[in-house]
């Protein structure tokens, strides 16, 4: 209640600003070709047809079909790190730019990236995502739900990493930035290490935050609210204090809630209150754990606060300087990244962090740091950590005629400790502080022979504390253009996943001895020396522009992954006798990370179209198809090959047991399995459906009259499975007589906004996400979430 009263006296607070704002009209005489070229199409329909033959002068347009064309093709920099036309960009690439972000709707960063080809999107509870880039995750299956996680994709914000070297992934709910600062969203499809480093395995997503200048709206806000209890909101303050020095403060904030205070019992196959919940444990002896200590409030589905800071100095020409701050505070009620009672948890964390990139003299210079604490699971003894990242790059970009060659090197690190959050002694997962780093040395070069050819090649070598090994990436690249509206481009690349700090340092034993089934102990150990997951990806792709006002893009691309890490067990021990030979049988189960003998191979295609339609309307469309198939796949899940180590020493106890009734010889005080299931148990060739082979998106942007604009936007994705440790499969050893499935149906979303422009400086609008309240469940064992209707305001001024 004490957050809706803060929102709605800032709801107060800005319309009474906004009434007294200054309503002028920017002069047409007054616009830059920069100006210009940020504009949207929606943004240039404001002007009536002479205003249009200006604009048209100002860039150099000879008719407004042309000029169409300068506005399709945003610049984009992820994809090569240097500024270029999207359309000759070498790689799979997108611009989300931030008038498209506002005008689809959609209310956090994860959700804006369904307008993406290649990239899935599916919700887990109320604002909580699952995001992967043409997929490939779930490996290995029949695991926790870790594994069914992204991570291996790589998440920037102005080129710094927002990477989670915990466990691996993206916690979305950290990032610091909202919509509301992002000027645009870019993406690049494929394996990227060769110029970003460890974890651009699918891709890489850049967050890319707003310049500040002399047009820069000074005060600028979004707010809006509606069903579920949800409040999203960011307001900014920015100034250009000359053409030198310009500055910005943000806030944001976001609180949204579950239509339902239960969560899912796997055992029981159904969503239960917590009470029932616990009440399952305690009789069927499930857990140990306290289910109340996971959920301080079940009906909270996320709840973040944000502040970034902005400092911006150009000293002349050659040098220039960008600084930024900030601090985020983060809850969210998703799906569990560990072993848990429930596929639920909460996690919590608060960070800060310090961002700086510089121009001097033709170097590049970032320098950055992250410091925070993270619970990873609420509740859970040992899972909460106090978190330190620092990276530094530097490169230089040298011109040689038709050759340019970029150097660079770079360094991270990345500490984790828990000791100040465990109860007693070696009751966390390190029990220490621990650390991860890397240096890397990485060359580019971009060459163009003649004006239609263009190869690029980047190599980039890795050093790692763990393993104590260098790792190679690169990715080659050449394009023809076979005119100004035709593009062919193919592209080979190799990337690397890192080592995670719970692989390489784990050092935990869970105490299940109240429990009635064996093992008494399980301990999960590290893996000091493990192979890096690899991805290899051959790329097809052809851009084309038939008409000024049509762009199309095709990619057909082809993934070879191999050497994933999970854990899994190793052993099994079980003493017969206790210190006092008396008899009192307790079994330890020793696990660790182990790299496994799976092969994925991914065949698949991407189709995007833009498409102006006429002055007044605008279609998006993007579809995706893929198949993904797995190579020496072992069909058993951890818990099963645990079971059949338990049923080995089970057999050897007994055989013991009789033999000592026959020949008066005592068993031997400890029994000891490793067995594990013969080579002639694995498959090739088999279907992981934890992605569906198809989803895509359709969007239409209507403006019928200058003040009004109607965005609808349609989203759907077919059926998949994703299959983890809680599944039984009658051909496999099984710890229960009970079945639970990952099939997941496919689901239709439509969304709608309907934006009025009051005045130049204030937006009104009603925003429906899922208007068809589509309550299907999007991913395993999470919510049913339907429809959810907010509305809001934008000021400007």
């Amino acid at each position: 209640m004490l957050l809706k009263k803060y929102i709605s006296c800032g709801l107060i607070m800005l319309l009474t600003i906004s009434v007294f704002a200054q309503e002028t009209k920017k002069d047409i005489n007054s616009l830059t070709r920069k100006d210009v070229l940020e504009m949207t199409i929606e943004e240039l329909s404001d002007y009536n047809l002479e205003e249009m033959m200006k604009i048209m002068d100002i860039v150099g347009a000879s008719s407004i079909e042309e000029l169409y064309e300068l506005l399709l093709n945003k610049d984009v920099t992820s994809a090569s790190k240097s500024e270029e036309s999207l359309f000759d960009s070498p790689l799979s690439t997108t611009v989300l730019s931030h008038e498209e972000i506002t005008s689809s709707g959609a209310t956090s960063i994860e959700e804006a990236l369904r307008m993406v080809p290649g990239v899935i999107v599916r919700e887990k509870t109320n604002g909580n995502y699952d995001v992967q880039i043409r997929g490939g995750q779930n490996m290995p299956m029949n695991n926790m739900l870790l594994y069914a996680e992204n991570t291996t994709t790589l998440v920037m914000i102005n080129g710094r990493p927002v990477f989670n070297y915990a466990m691996g992934g993206i916690l979305w709910e950290t990032l610091p930035v909202s919509l509301g600062e992002i000027d645009r969203i870019e993406v690049v499809r494929g394996p990227s290490s060769a110029l970003y480093g460890p974890n651009a395995v699918n891709g890489v997503i850049n967050l890319i935050t707003k310049d500040i200048d002399s047009e820069t709206p000074m005060v600028s806000a979004n707010i809006q609210g509606g069903s579920q209890s949800t409040y999203i909101g960011d307001i900014s303050l920015r100034k250009a204090f000359n053409d030198k020095v310009s500055a910005g403060l943000s806030y944001s904030f976001e609180h949204r809630e579950r239509n339902t205070d239960k969560i899912y019992a796997l055992k029981m196959d159904e969503f239960v209150d917590l009470e029932t919940y616990q009440q399952n444990l305690e009789n069927e002896n499930w857990s140990s754990d306290n289910i109340f200590d996971f959920f301080d409030d079940p009906r909270l589905a996320k709840e973040k606060m944000g502040v970034n800071a902005y400092f911006n100095l150009q000293v002349n020409d050659k040098m220039k300087f960008n600084l930024s701050g900030g601090y985020i505070d983060a809850k969210a009620n998703t799906s569990t990244i560990g072993d848990n009672p429930t596929p639920y948890n909460i996690r919590y964390g608060y960070s800060f962090y310090t961002n700086l990139n510089a121009e001097i003299y033709g170097f590049n210079i970032q320098a950055n740091a992250n410091i925070g604490t993270q619970d990873y699971c609420m509740g859970r003894n040992g899972w909460k950590h106090e978190a330190e990242h620092y990276t530094a790059s530097i490169d230089y970009l040298l011109n040689l005629n038709k050759l340019s060659v970029r150097p660079g090197l770079s360094y991270q690190t990345v500490y984790q400790d828990d000791r100040k959050y465990t109860e007693g002694e070696n009751q966390g997962y390190f029990n220490d502080k621990v650390n991860l780093e890397n240096y890397a040395a990485s060359l580019r070069f971009d060459y163009k022979p003649v004006n239609q050819i263009r190869l690029v090649a980047a190599l980039r070598a890795e050093k790692y504390n763990i393993p104590d090994k260098w790792m190679p990436s690169y990715q080659f690249s050449a394009s023809y253009k076979i005119n100004e509206n035709n593009l062919l481009r193919a592209v080979y690349s190799r990337a690397n996943q890192s080592t995670f700090l719970l692989n390489a340092y784990s050092d935990y034993t869970w105490d299940r001895s109240e429990f009635s089934s064996s093992p008494s102990y399980v301990y999960f150990g590290s893996n000091e020396d493990p192979d890096m997951m690899i991805m290899d990806m051959f790329e097809l792709g052809f851009r084309t522009r038939p008409s000024k006002r049509l762009l199309i893009d095709v990619e057909a691309f082809y993934n070879k992954s191999k050497d994933y890490s999970a854990l899994m067990p190793d052993s099994m021990v079980t003493n017969v006798y206790n210190e006092s030979y008396a008899i009192d049988p307790t079994s330890t189960l020793y696990t660790s990370y182990q790299t496994l003998d799976i092969e994925g191979t991914q065949l698949g295609i991407s189709v995007s179209a833009d498409v102006i339609l006429s002055e007044k309307l605008i279609m998006k469309a993007h579809a995706t198809f893929q198949k993904t198939t797995v190579d020496n796949f072992m069909d058993y899940s951890r818990d099963q090959i645990a079971t059949l180590q338990g049923a080995e020493i089970t057999s050897s106890i007994t055989d013991a047991i009789t033999n000592y009734y026959t020949t008066g010889t005592p068993p031997n005080a400890k029994y000891s399995s490793d067995t594990q299931p013969s080579s002639e148990e694995y498959k090739d060739d088999y279907d992981n459906e934890a992605i569906p082979s198809f989803w895509g998106s359709l969007s239409l942007s209507y403006k019928p009259i200058e003040k009004l604009e109607i965005t609808a936007q349609s989203y759907y994705y077919g059926d998949y499975n994703i299959y983890t440790q809680y599944d039984n499969d009658a051909d496999r050893v099984a710890l229960s007589s009970l079945q639970y499935t990952g099939e997941m149906d496919g689901k239709f979303t439509l969304n709608a906004k309907v934006n009025y422009q009051l005045s130049d400086h204030i937006n009104v609008y009603l925003n429906g996400r899922n208007i068809l309240d589509n309550d299907k469940q999007e991913y395993i064992y999470m919510d049913k979430i339907g429809g959810i209707y907010l509305a809001g305001f934008n000021i400007n001024f």
